[in-house]
């Protein structure tokens, strides 16, 4: 299921890339810019094109009269709080709106809609098999991984960051099924260049004498990226308070006046990144293009222009670091490493500030350079990166920045992980018997004898209740009436719990929540929806000290 995930995933980045031409090539003749790059179209273009791009997507917003669900964000959210079920008419406007986004040249890029329709994919197949909801969340794992990986070409790094940035957790069990999504993912685009151009770094062996220029182009590019990380965090309720089409404008307007000067900062930026790499910019152009590209970014970030935050940052890390490699081989006295290595490692920082995921970082300069004589300046600069985002900047994910702001937070402690990890079917005591609550004092018997656990009485009118059959056997023994004597289980004196239902496919997460709200004393697991005319099946019983004796052990 987990190679279907990635096959699925992969097709769906392949419909992404498919609208985003479709739009942007009538849009370049439109304007009489036949050279189909927005670096080599003119001025008029360059400002026109972002603007109306978001003002149309602010149009479309505010006529549908309802937020956008897209992007890495919203997958976080339906896995936190609807156990992963991912809307079909979400994915399809996000898929839209995105192509429109990325063919407009706003500064945003393609792997939040990857991440949303790889998730998709994996949602639909999980909820198509009737899986239980703790495999519908390794499914969508699968599809993020699957996604990311089709747009990139980085399968491993793109499994790291399923699990370190989406699910929030690395398990054996998931390995394997996210793994065999993103090769599949990777395999669907191949041999298509033009989905995901090859990102290859024309990056030298680097001298040790380097290693403390290059931990301070970390901690530089840790300010920045922690920097943007709360720039957003402050902007956004501003921004909130204007009307949509015109907070998507503005952020539309900030791009196109940037881009009149530095195109290179329009669109997915793999041209600019590749030129970064190859060192063919000088310091100050770097710089000029690092520094707008940030500003175009935390705006449409701010102005929830639909796209990802990834691709600005590896523009972002790839100009700054090439302008501190050039600058650093003009003014220090030792041997310099060319830009390109520098540019390699500042895409690498700024993932690790910005999105606090530090080892998907690392990974994936890995699989860009092809070189493991990477490892060890990467982890210098990542680290310094990310110990100076989130101890001087005092900045958190972008991410997890994003979910605070729709009210909401991330519980990633390891009760949790677990909780939401097993499912209801492995814990539940299956020793129980089901009674009507008018029955014979025979069939109360066998009942017992069966050795159970739990009586589960179902009356004419109201909830099922839980009984402990020792008190019931007590009751018993004292009354020597007729086996065949009717008996009403409801109106025995003994303890009875209330039974509160939970579906079979639930997750040990949703059942403590349960607990949590309803301060039931106990719940019956069984199908959400039964035939017409029938009582559910009930599979097992949960009980509090059940739950929690699961994650004591």
């Amino acid at each position: 299921m987990g190679a279907a995930t990635g096959g699925l995933a992969g097709s769906a980045i392949l419909l992404l890339y498919g609208l985003i031409q479709a739009l942007q090539l009538p849009l370049f003749a439109a304007f009489g810019d036949h050279q189909s790059t927005f670096v080599a179209s003119g001025l008029a273009f360059r400002l026109a094109a972002p603007i109306l791009g978001a003002l149309v997507l602010g149009l479309l917003v505010e006529w549908r009269r309802k937020p956008l669900e897209n992007g890495i964000v919203h997958v976080i959210e339906r896995l936190m709080y609807y156990q992963g079920l991912l809307p079909l008419r979400a994915a399809l406007v996000d898929l839209a709106a995105s192509a429109i986004s990325i063919a407009t040249g706003q500064s945003v890029g393609r792997e939040g809609t990857a991440v949303h329709a790889g998730a998709f994919t994996g949602s639909w197949l999980a909820r198509r098999l009737s899986l239980p909801n703790n495999s519908v969340r390794t499914l969508v794992g699968c599809g993020t991984a699957a996604g990311i990986a089709a747009s990139f070409n980085t399968p491993l790094a793109a499994v790291i960051f399923a699990m370190e940035v989406v699910m929030m957790e690395y398990t054996i069990a998931g390995f394997a099924p996210i793994i065999l999504a993103a090769v599949t993912g990777s395999l669907v685009t191949l041999n298509l260049p033009n989905v995901h151009p090859g990102l290859i770094g024309a990056a030298e062996h680097f001298h040790a004498a380097e290693l403390p220029a290059m931990t301070t182009m970390g901690l530089v590019l840790g300010v920045l990226g922690g920097g943007f990380t709360r720039m957003v965090g402050q902007i956004m309720p501003h921004l909130a308070k204007v009307r949509i089409s015109l907070r998507m404008a503005s952020a539309g307007l900030v791009t196109g006046i940037l881009a009149t000067v530095l195109p290179q900062i329009m669109g997915l930026g793999f041209e600019t990144v590749n030129r970064a790499l190859d060192g063919d910019y000088g310091a100050t152009l770097s710089l000029g293009i690092g520094l707008a590209k940030l500003v175009a970014t935390l705006f449409a970030v701010a102005a929830a222009i639909p796209g990802g935050v990834i691709l600005p940052m590896f523009v972002c890390g790839a100009a700054l670091g090439s302008a501190f490699g050039t600058a650093a081989a003009g003014v220090l006295p030792i041997p310099v490493s060319g830009p390109g290595l520098y540019a390699l490692l500042g895409i690498g920082a700024m993932m690790a500030a910005v999105l606090q995921a530090p080892l998907s970082a690392l990974v994936a300069v890995l699989e860009l350079s092809g070189q493991t004589d990477m490892v060890l300046p990467g982890m210098l600069v990542i680290i310094a990166a990310l110990v100076v985002s989130r101890r001087i900047a005092v900045s958190d994910s972008i991410f997890r920045l994003l979910l605070r702001r729709r009210g909401l937070d991330y519980r990633n402690d390891p009760v949790s992980q677990y909780l939401r990890r097993a499912s209801v079917l492995n814990t539940m005591n299956r020793r129980f018997r089901v009674l009507d609550a008018k029955t014979t004092r025979a069939a109360v018997a066998d009942a017992l004898d069966a050795g159970i656990d739990w009586l589960l009485i179902r009356p004419a009118e109201g909830r099922a209740q839980l009984m402990r059959p020792d008190e019931l056997k007590r009751i018993l023994a004292e009354d020597d009436g007729d086996a065949d004597r009717e008996i009403d289980l409801m109106d025995i004196p003994a303890h009875r719990a209330d039974a509160y239902p939970i579906d079979v496919r639930a997750t040990l997460q949703e059942a403590y929540d349960q607990f949590e709200s309803t301060e039931a004393e106990a719940l019956v697991v069984q199908r959400a929806s039964a035939l017409s005319g029938r009582r559910p099946t009930p599979y097992g019983i949960l009980t509090p000290d059940t739950v929690a004796a699961t994650y004591r052990r």
